[in-house]
């Protein structure tokens, strides 16, 4: 073995040492993995460092990039280091066996454990530590010593622009490294003699001039003779020429230099600026070519036309104009005009074609694409697959394995082809809540990877973006729009794609059928987006136009006088002049009735907004029939039976284009239902001891009317508009107009909240005296009451204990207080008063929805049974079309505010008042809220979420209670809480200035706190709460009432909140706020109604930074949520009660 000189000194220790220093390095364990590790050839890299006396290693272990290994002997004890975990551990590791097993078969020709290795493995490690013992390469690479025998030729220029060479002669392996390339092993042991150069742009100058400052000749063969590259530093100019002739396309590159001498090419390095010239020479070229896109690499190309076309969509003409000094264009050798085309005549056309099975069936449909002008037409099907394949990448994993993903994503495609297509910027984030999954954590960065590769492929196409196309038939270069950007839109849409294969088959032109599809159905979907996007369609070579479908009606009704109960319609289709015959009714409602021209073309019936949902509601009548009985949904003379409220369907579509005709009475009676305006006046009855004013004159005209054609009503106006004295005058009017007519009137049940008996009765006996009225409260005093009185008053709990008994008497109306009570459509109240029977329905309510449009349902399907049909039904309805399926109860609800109707009312001053927490209450808030944080954090993870959301709001609960003072959870306080303090003092100064004020708590303990701090301060008061007596109650109010009695009254929310008279308060406090602004609203307002003369405060204490501040915004999204459902119908969200996220937002306080 030759020994270390010069720059190898200190390696000498090397080979000196003992090969029995290796049995130290670690265990037995270690020792047999590192040998075989080695045996391996696991160790690929071997260099001296001379600085460090060194060793460095290159080792390659389980994990996918190689470990780094040093060695060093240091007075003749071996030292080492690894990166691994184990030697950190352990001190030594397999990594380091293998290592230095490998440096003493270099060093000193040994291969430990006798095992037999490559002689080429061992010579090339030891040529890599720089010994000159093995084919004569330097031990250090720059040092002015020549390699003659080391040439590295260019062997092959890729297609994406990388450079392939091949060594001939020694390798040069420092020289390698220092230009940034690795040699790939080969086999295990041996270095491979080949290795690649990418991204030229940025490599290969340096590696040319690196090269040359080594001597390393860096060689290419042209023609046959030999060429040595090299880098120079003039530039070089470029020309494209186009020419057609004898059938083909060509498409030659000719170069210049700045001086305009014609430079000969050998070879373009795609996807960078580089040329290779014949004489070996390289330029850089000035002008972008990187608008060529098929040239790769060739300087010469050519094909046929039709092939030339095919991949138009890459060759953007408007890039070509903005650099026409580069650009020229021929017809048999002479340079001839590109000539524009108009876009809107290039046209787009979807080629149908059905794929039967044997037994007849479509199995499939294939389509083909064109986009064509005149004579010439331009398959698009290169376009399809480089878009398609933009989205069915292999690297997006799971993205496209679930179906709800591959629909979303289509969806997401098409916004962002439209913005695209409207040249508005696409942001993602903003679409991020209506694509919650695909923007998510998990999928977003793939999903805005896919966004950005198709809208990228497509650029900013437009109609005026052309590409430049050949005309064979008339020999023209032609720059031809080619709507790619609708084409997308085309193919994103054309089906509903629900996996990876369907949108393979969107990339290879196949729709494939499953036993599930409707065929029609799909091929309908597809005419259909045509026609949207102005692509014209053929199927099985047959052309296939759309004409307009209109729905005419006329309707006669079933009923005699006003008590219309059904009509019968009788419907006329048409499409284009082509009458619908009733046979192809159910074809055209399924959407599988395609008709069949004069010519043979095919005709798709064009279906709008208003003929659509004529077809479902007429599906709707037609399923009623029962085949196995004969019944075809239809009347004996063919037309279709509906009801009042489906007839308010029906007339609603006729601004959307449908023609109903009605006779005149019973057109005059649905007008006036739209038209509130338009109705009789209403004469109140001389009995009647009141004096309405003209907004409560309207209200019972519109009572009436529903009335007289059995339509139900709700009236929800404000609070304090006077709903009850509506009621007793409509009442009043009732009773006088029966006995005018000496009609028999069934009696009238009005069922309300207990503490609002004694109210009604009250108002009963001051605006109609002469009414027998009567409370029934008791099963005892049922029968009594029906046989002695006309109006009868009974409450909610009573209807539902009693449901059996009163369901089997007929009441003329039946009168809901308060209807929020029925808010709840599965509750057995809700139940029972739906069971009950009755002509009209009256629903009473300032609050018709509190929580959600389920709520809504409730109330008004008490109101108009049926009008909503099946809640789960409605729900999806409302999913779908929230506008449209609210809009049918908006003639059944009237309401009108204070704002709005009186001017006259005093104004209502309302703010929050923010409290500081003691210490010791916030000590326990905050201890409190941990021990919630947790109990609702395990309801969300072990229970259903309805149940879960239960617990949550119990958990909850507890933080509002610390909130108005800890000891409404039993803990013992020094001093009052600070709500108390505060109210303390007000109640005071409320007194001496002669005020009166209501105060509502939601909680006992907070009212039995009131009372304790009214008698420490002496301060008269009076108080009512659940457990009140009904028959107090009256007491009660007429005791606060009356200017002698106590100024200040202490009120339960949910017991004093409704239906209350308590004008004599101008001062409203709410101790604890709730979440529902309905609830604590109407509480407000029983003070700011009607009577009341001076202006009214309302003030709500918040504790600072807790739950109830966190509240104050979920109180504003119920205002919203309340809005939208009875004074804007159809508002965009309408869902507002509490969820998960709401509760953890409001632990965060």
């Amino acid at each position: 073995m030759t020994t270390t000189k010069n720059k190898l000194e200190g390696l000498e220790g090397f080979e000196q040492l003992d090969i029995g220093e290796l049995y130290y390095i670690g265990n037995r364990q270690f020792v047999e993995r590192g040998l075989a590790y080695y045996r391996n050839f696991a160790v690929e890299g071997c260099e001296w460092d001379k600085e460090a006396k060194r060793i460095n290693t290159i080792v390659q272990g389980n994990r996918r990039d190689p470990y780094d290994v040093w060695l060093q002997v240091r007075s003749g004890e071996l030292e080492h280091g690894c990166e691994c975990p184990a030697w950190s551990t352990y001190g030594g590791c397999k990594h380091v066996i293998a290592a230095v097993s490998a440096v003493f078969l270099a060093v000193q020709g040994k291969s430990v454990g006798n095992f037999e290795m490559p002689p080429d493995y061992a010579q090339d490690l030891r040529a890599q530590l720089g010994y000159r013992d093995v084919g004569g390469e330097s031990d250090a690479y720059g040092e002015g010593e020549e390699l003659d025998a080391t040439e590295l030729w260019l062997a092959e220029v890729r297609e994406f622009g990388n450079l392939d060479f091949e060594i001939r002669g020694d390798v040069p392996q420092q020289f390698l490294r220092a230009v940034g390339v690795s040699l790939p092993s080969s086999y295990g042991f041996s270095v491979a003699r080949e290795f690649s150069l990418g991204e030229v742009d940025k490599n290969f100058a340096n590696f040319l001039s690196e090269a040359k400052k080594a001597n390393i000749p860096v060689m290419v063969g042209v023609s046959g003779e030999s060429q040595r590259l090299e880098m120079r530093k003039q530039a070089c100019r470029m020309k494209v020429v186009y020419d057609y002739a004898d059938d083909e396309v060509s498409r030659r590159i000719c170069f210049q230099d700045t001086k305009g001498k014609p430079l000969e090419p050998y070879c373009m390095i795609p996807e960078s600026s580089y040329v290779i010239l014949s004489d070996g020479s390289v330029r850089s070229i000035k002008e972008d070519p990187s608008g060529i896109a098929e040239h790769r690499g060739r300087v010469l190309f050519s094909t046929d036309g039709e092939s030339f076309n095919d991949s138009a969509y890459r060759r953007a003409y408007p890039a070509m104009v903005a650099q026409k000094q580069v650009y020229s264009y021929c017809v048999d050798g002479e340079p001839i005009k590109v000539s524009k085309v108009d876009p809107k005549s290039v046209k787009i056309e979807l080629d149908l074609h059905a794929v039967e099975n044997a037994a007849g069936e479509r199995e499939a449909l294939e389509f083909d694409l064109y986009a064509t002008h005149g004579s010439l037409k331009l398959d698009l099907q290169s376009y399809q697959e480089s878009l398609l394949d933009s989205v069915l990448d292999g690297s997006y994993g799971a993205l496209l394995s679930a179906k709800r993903r591959v629909r979303a994503l289509s969806d997401l495609l098409r916004r962002a082809l439209s913005a695209n297509e409207q040249s508005v910027a696409v942001d993602l984030h903003e679409l991020a809540e209506d694509f919650p999954e695909l923007l998510g954590e998990e999928y977003g960065t793939v999903v805005r990877h896919v966004v950005d590769r198709v809208l990228n492929f497509i650029g900013t196409t437009r109609v005026d973006d052309p590409r430049l196309v050949i005309d064979e038939s008339q020999a023209l270069w032609l720059a031809c729009p080619m709507h790619l950007g609708k084409v997308a839109m085309l193919l994103f849409s054309m089906y509903d794609s629900i996996s990876r294969d369907d949108l393979k088959g969107l990339c290879e032109g196949r729709l494939q059928l499953s036993r599930h599809d409707n065929d029609d159905g799909v091929l309908q979907r597809l005419v259909s987006v045509c026609a949207a996007l102005g692509v014209r369609v053929r199927f099985n070579d047959q052309a296939i136009r759309s004409a307009p479908l209109a729905i005419n009606l006329q309707g006669q009704h079933g009923g005699a006088g006003k008590d219309i109960d059904w009509f019968e319609l009788h419907p006329s289709i048409t499409c284009g002049d082509r009458t619908i015959t009733q046979a192809e009714w159910k074809r055209l409602i399924r959407g599988q009735l395609f008709l069949e021209a004069e010519d043979g073309s095919l005709i798709m019936p064009e279906v709008g907004d208003g003929e659509a949902d004529g077809l479902q509601m007429i599906a709707e009548i037609l399923q009623r029939g029962r085949p196995s009985r004969g019944e075809s949904g239809l009347t004996p003379t063919g037309g279709l039976q509906i009801s009042r409220l489906e007839m308010l369907d029906w007339i609603s579509l006729r601004r959307r284009g449908v023609k109903v005709e009605l006779p005149e009475e019973v057109e005059a009676v649905f007008q006036s239902l739209s038209k509130f305006n338009e109705l009789p006046g209403f004469v109140p009855s001389k009995q009647l001891k009141a004096d309405l004013r003209p907004y409560q004159r309207d209200g019972c005209a519109w009572i009436e009317f529903m009335y007289q054609h059995r339509f139900g009503a709700c009236l929800a106006d404000d609070m304090g508009l006077g709903k009850t004295v509506q009621t007793i005058a409509f009442l009043t009017h009732r009773f006088e107009q029966a006995e005018t007519k000496r009609e028999s009137l069934a009696s009238v049940l009005i069922v309300v909240p207990p503490s609002l008996v004694f109210n009604w009765l009250d108002e009963f006996a001051r605006f109609a005296p002469h009414l027998k009225v009567t409370d029934c409260l008791s099963p005892s005093a049922w029968q009594q009451s029906l046989q002695q009185a006309q109006i009868i008053l009974t409450t909610y709990d009573r209807v539902r204990i009693e449901a059996k008994t009163m369901s089997a008497h007929e009441f003329d109306v039946l009168v809901f207080d308060e209807a929020h009570n029925l808010k709840n459509v599965s509750t057995a109240r809700t139940k029972a008063a739906s069971r009950l029977n009755r002509r009209f329905t009256l629903c009473l309510t300032g609050t018709p929805v509190e929580n959600n449009v389920s709520e809504y349902f409730s109330v008004l399907t008490a109101t108009v049974p049926g009008i909503f049909g099946q809640l789960k039904d409605f729900k999806e309805r409302y999913r779908k079309e929230p506008q449209k399926t609210l809009r049918r109860a908006t003639p059944f609800v009237l309401r009108r505010t204070k704002e709005k109707i009186l001017k006259e009312l005093p104004k209502k001053e309302e703010h929050e008042l923010f409290l500081e927490m003691s210490p010791v209450q916030k000590e326990i808030y905050t201890r409190t809220v941990s021990e919630v944080r947790e109990e609702v954090a395990a309801a969300y993870e072990d229970r259903p979420e309805q149940q879960a959301g239960i617990v949550a709001l119990a958990a909850i609960l507890r933080l509002r209670q610390v909130c108005v003072s800890p000891e409404l959870l039993g803990k013992t306080m020094e001093e009052p809480a600070p709500k108390f303090n505060y109210m303390a003092d007000k109640l005071e100064e409320l007194q001496a200035e002669g005020h009166a004020a209501l105060i509502f708590s939601q909680f006992i303990g907070g009212l039995d706190q009131m009372e304790a701090i009214a008698k420490e301060r002496s301060i008269p008061y009076l108080r009512m709460d659940g457990s009140t007596p009904v028959s107090q109650r009256k007491e009660l109010v007429q005791s606060f009432q009356s200017e002698k009695g106590p100024a200040f009254f202490f009120i339960s929310l949910k017991t004093g909140g409704v239906g209350l008279n308590l004008t004599r308060a101008n001062y409203v406090f709410h101790l604890d706020p709730w979440w529902n602004p309905a609830v604590e609203n109407q509480a407000s307002d029983r003070a700011h109604r009607i009577g009341q003369t001076r202006s009214v405060f309302v003030q709500r204490l918040i504790m600072q930074h807790t739950i109830e501040a966190r509240m104050l915004e979920l109180k504003a999204r119920k205002a919203e949520l309340f809005r939208q459902l009875v004074e804007e119908p159809g508002g965009k969200s309408a869902s507002a009660k509490l969820s998960r996220s709401d509760l953890e937002y409001l632990m965060e306080g």
